[in-house]
């Protein structure tokens, strides 16, 4: 493409922008969480910001997201509203997850994302077919992600405070973390400005305890690798995957460093499975999406918008 391209990645915690081409541009956004305002204004805020520093002509804008909207309305007012407002001539909207994939692994495989949220989406049989894992969002799902090991501590801490069993020294830290008297503390988190950010943020501080040998917090971590583990056998099953298949962990809770990865990455062995590594991100996987003549194996998953129809 001569024009420039413009890529959004994102969740709950931020939202990544780049661009390619006439310019070389990057930019870091706010994430966003259900029930903060509207999505849609949101997101196209983000798009079209982003896009106005952008000059000259631009011939495709990836918006790749954690949260999409709900119903075909909100789909079309969305890229009404960026169409409408910026110089983008087309517009691809999909889940992070599509990002994710395009970007972590080259054949058939699972790319499981953890970061405030979590989710993996997987292809098959000659990346003929796609399967879409986990998730669910921080209402009914999101096991694994860094909002359910804060929550999860946060949960210990606040059984510790009224007797109900629970970890004494994650209270503790949860108190001090969030500037709370023990009492006040579910009301404190429940205030915060970004609360699932916020619940969020801690699962670093049940890292922390959990490297410390808080018996507590490992065994939240220790879950934590289990579902993970669970995601990469069942999409491995339902993709009829064989030795090849490549498993891809990104995001912060997934990152070398980390517990839980290590943990991954032992339970994965046992059972005869590695982890498949190419050096791409999810904001990489964005740039391929916007680089790419078709949608091709993520057409079902992509909704596709053009300036004047």
């Amino acid at each position: 493409m001569s024009d420039s391209i413009i890529y959004f990645d994102g969740g709950g915690s931020g939202i990544r922008a780049k661009s390619s081409g006439s310019q070389n541009l990057t930019s870091n956004f706010d994430g966003f969480s259900h029930g903060e305002n509207s999505l849609v204004d949101y997101l196209a805020d983000v798009v079209i910001n982003f896009s106005l520093e952008v000059s000259g002509d631009i011939s495709r804008a990836v918006l790749a997201v954690a949260t999409l909207p709900s119903n075909d309305n909100q789909f079309n007012l969305l890229a009404n509203k960026i169409l409408a407002n910026s110089k983008v001539n087309e517009l691809w909207i999909c889940s992070d997850s599509v990002s994710s994939c395009a970007g972590a692994i080259d054949a058939d495989g699972v790319v499981i994302a953890a970061g405030t949220g979590i989710t993996a989406l997987a292809v098959g049989k000659n990346r003929t077919m796609l399967h879409s894992l986990s998730g669910d969002g921080f209402l009914i799902g999101d096991e694994a992600s860094a909002y359910w090991i804060g929550k999860m501590g946060l949960s210990s801490a606040l059984r510790a405070r009224d007797g109900r069993g629970g970890d004494s020294e994650l209270l503790e830290v949860a108190c001090k973390y969030f500037d709370s008297e023990p009492y006040f503390l579910m009301h404190k988190v429940h205030q915060s400005e970004r609360p699932v950010a916020a619940i969020a943020a801690f699962a670093t501080k049940v890292s922390e305890l959990a490297k410390n040998g808080n018996a507590v917090c490992l065994a939240i971590l220790d879950a934590a690798a289990d579902e993970i583990v669970l995601i990469a056998q069942t999409a491995k099953r339902e993709c009829s995957g064989d030795e090849s298949f490549q498993i891809a962990l990104v995001g912060g809770v997934l990152a070398d460093s980390t517990i839980v990865y290590q943990l991954v990455e032992e339970k994965l062995n046992k059972l005869g499975l590695k982890i498949y590594k190419n050096g791409r991100n999810s904001l990489d996987g964005a740039e391929v999406l916007a680089q790419s003549s078709t949608p091709d194996v993520f057409a079902p998953l992509i909704r596709i918008f053009k300036a004047g129809q």
